[in-house]
């Protein structure tokens, strides 16, 4: 029996977006399928010959798209469409698919009940070639199947940034595949707090401009600009100031070694952590743990 809409791969306890998974035959057609949310499906298998005919919500035009879909392309799906066919014929291995819904209650419960941030302008794509997309979404179903264990703010974290990766890049009307040209010249709130999950959770660890700037879908070059806008600093003097806060936080634990701290708050050194926590706060830590 096919599950045309997959069966769930997370319940109430999971702390990122919720999720579900499916296995397809080599050879069928589905009917009457709808989504409420704006979603992402990342498929694995064999090569498919995909018809589908839908209406994606902008008027009640009914579309027709044939494709080829392999492993590891995926397809994105707004909030409204409505698909009344689709039919594939694969080369005998079958298809397996996880979808990531993006739907209004989960993101308001990642970005604390403040208002939805979803754009209106995601349309819909198929067999799209998107490396950092798929593998943010097999990150996720990664932490699903081996029981979380990198922890809620780690799912969390990887939610807000495939949710701003896809809205950053493919909400764009007119530039769909060119992340580095927004329309307005400032990130949006859902970005701003993804990149604020992302730099905390990764904080201990070689943050730089190029993964900061993959979390929301630009070049490095234009996300640096973007980055100061929001943050009225540089990226790299925001990470140093974020990891003064931590370092000055866990120098109230007088058990603690200096050298220890200097790690877990991604300084190279403890002579690192000397420099930068004394030119932002014209002590020593060591000092600063005296009082």
């Amino acid at each position: 029996m096919i599950h045309k809409y997959g069966l769930p791969l997370t319940d109430s306890d999971w702390a990122g977006l919720p999720m579900r998974a499916g296995h397809f035959p080599s050879v069928g057609t589905l009917e009457d399928l709808a989504s409420g949310s704006d979603t992402v499906l990342l498929w694995t298998g064999g090569t498919s010959s995909v018809e589908i005919s839908y209406q994606d919500g902008a008027g009640g035009r009914t579309r027709e798209a044939r494709f080829e879909r392999q492993s590891g392309t995926i397809d994105l799906l707004p909030r409204g469409i409505s698909i009344s066919r689709v039919r594939w014929q694969s080369d005998g291995l079958g298809s397996g698919c996880v979808a990531v819904n993006f739907s209004s209650g989960s993101l308001g419960q990642l970005l604390g009940g403040r208002g939805d941030p979803r754009p209106d302008s995601l349309a819909a794509r198929f067999a799209v070639r998107d490396s950092h997309a798929a593998d943010l979404v097999a990150r996720l179903q990664a932490q699903v199947v081996a029981d979380n264990p990198l922890g809620a703010a780690y799912a969390q974290g990887l939610s807000l940034t495939l949710v701003s990766y896809i809205y950053a890049r493919y909400s764009r009307q007119g530039a769909p595949n060119d992340p580095a040209a927004p329309e307005v010249g400032q990130l949006p709130r859902l970005q701003i707090e993804a990149l604020m999950v992302f730099i905390e959770d990764f904080l201990g660890q070689d943050i730089g401009l190029v993964d900061m700037a993959a979390v929301v879908g630009y070049s490095p070059d234009h996300f640096a600009r973007l980055f100061r806008q929001a943050f009225r600093v540089s990226p790299h003097q925001y990470l140093l100031s974020r990891r003064v806060e931590r370092a000055k936080t866990m120098l109230r634990d007088r058990s603690v070694p200096i050298a220890t701290i200097a790690a877990a708050c991604g300084f190279s050194s403890q002579s690192h952590l000397n420099a930068v926590f004394k030119r932002h706060t014209n002590v020593t830590p060591g000092r600063y743990r005296k009082g």
